[in-house]
């Protein structure tokens, strides 16, 4: 059966198929500008060493999330990221650590989602545990508050060689924190050994809980 169309018919139908690429190319081409904005702006506010800062683009706009160790680094991001060609407004949504009287509620937040680690049966923090303590010196510095670091062990192996395993790790964390810019006056270093569990000993899962560091605030440093 043949099928003929009009001209306008023709017109209309091309140009709604004219119209249609050309959305498609401009909303490729704004999605293609945000990604680069958002590279940009995450490589900028990298450089100020602010890892833990997400950026998000939206358009031309930049939202910045995350935790600053003080409101001067918090200034620089934002700058770092209005400086970026392109960036018509930044949304500065970051939060500085350790203020507020919340020191134990940050120190226990990122301890939540990071544990401090260490070479097996030694005292050598993990270099991935770097970042994390890196995060907790921060807070440190930012609290005038004492902090006691406590080291726990499982139970496997010899008791006396547990407590004096963790005491060497709890030594070992305070001299990573003192050498971040925390004041030693402000720190305690205390290993536990086996002896306060938070899970039972009887499965790797739980060994693996009861391996731990612990921050814990002790009181006002003054």
């Amino acid at each position: 059966m043949d099928v003929n169309y009009s001209p306008f018919e023709i017109f209309t139908t091309t140009g709604a198929v004219f119209l249609c690429l050309i959305f498609v190319c401009v909303f490729s081409e704004a999605k293609d500008i945000e990604q680069h904005l958002g590279a940009q702006a995450a490589a900028a506010v990298a450089k100020q060493d602010l890892y833990w800062v997400s950026v998000e683009p939206q358009g031309q706009k930049v939202v910045l999330t995350g935790a600053a160790p003080d409101h001067q680094a918090k200034m620089e991001a934002e700058q770092a990221a209005a400086d970026i060609w392109g960036v018509s407004e930044v949304s500065n949504l970051i939060s500085i650590i350790g203020t507020g009287n919340n020191c134990q509620a940050d120190l226990d937040k990122y301890l939540e989602e990071g544990k401090v680690s260490f070479k097996t049966g030694r005292a050598d923090i993990s270099k991935s545990s770097y970042s994390l303590l890196g995060m907790l010196a921060s807070i440190a510095r930012n609290c005038e508050v004492r902090l006691e670091i406590a080291a726990h062990t499982d139970s496997k192996g010899d008791a006396a060689i547990n407590l004096k395993l963790s005491q060497r790790r709890a030594d070992a964390v305070m001299k990573y924190l003192v050498g971040s810019g925390v004041d030693a006056s402000q720190l305690v270093a205390n290993g536990y050994g086996e002896s306060q569990p938070i899970a039972p000993n009887t499965t790797s899962d739980g060994r693996t809980l009861n391996r731990r560091v612990e921050f814990r605030v002790l009181g006002s440093a003054g």
